[in-house]
């Protein structure tokens, strides 16, 4: 063989091995490239999930506690416009009658509205009969009481059935009139406030207005 021949041949054979190499190279690092793209997708959509979990239980946990604060301002207001309302009242009667003139009054209550929910009773008596070594015989009865609170479901909020709700009751009343210096005038005064509210007279004070 030609020596000149025989070394192009190894040159050949060096190019083919070289591009061959080449070529399962570029093919790994194809196949890296795509492994690590699966593996960050499904990383961020593992994250996003966790994400929205943790953020829709705080927001269950704000909605709860919104909706018990919500609850109170409600009932705090109620009780607000129930003691305002009976002042406003009191101090238009009583303006209405003959020698009083103009009033100002306020009212105390000794606490706020009162709520009575259904109650369930359970009862039960049961009896035993017992029968000792000389033959005698003993008799024991135990009763057994208890109670529940009936629930009702209203959405996605569970409270208890109210069938009764008590007003705040008033414990003094102060009126101010431009006839309370007349001593009959007073007494009309006190008068229709004991029987109104049913209230000892010590607990209404009744004084003239300034001129």
């Amino acid at each position: 063989m030609d020596f000149k021949k025989f070394i192009e041949k190894l040159n050949k054979g060096s190019e083919k091995n070289s591009s061959d190499k080449k070529n399962v190279a570029n093919l790994l690092i194809v196949l890296l490239v795509g492994v690590l793209m699966i593996l960050t997708v499904s990383f961020f959509k593992t994250s996003n999930t966790m994400g929205s979990q943790v953020l829709g239980n705080g927001d269950n946990k704000n909605s709860n506690k919104s909706s018990k604060g919500d609850q109170q301002v409600s009932d705090d207001k109620t009780s607000q416009e129930y003691e305002t309302t009976i002042q406003q009242k009191l101090k238009d009667t009583l303006e209405k009658i003959d020698g009083v003139g103009k009033t100002e009054v306020m009212v105390s209550f000794e606490s706020g509205e009162e709520q009575i929910p259904a109650v369930n009773i359970n009862d039960s008596t049961s009896n035993t009969e017992e029968k000792d070594t000389e033959g005698g015989t003993r008799n024991t009865t135990q009763k057994n009481n208890g109670s529940t609170v009936v629930i009702t479901n209203e959405g996605d909020t569970s409270k208890p059935l109210i069938v009764k709700t008590y007003k705040p009751k008033v414990s003094g009343v102060c009126v101010v009139a431009e006839g309370a210096g007349n001593k009959v005038t007073e007494l009309r005064i006190t008068k229709a406030v004991t029987d109104l509210f049913n209230i000892p007279e010590n607990k209404v004070n009744v004084y003239p207005m300034k001129k």
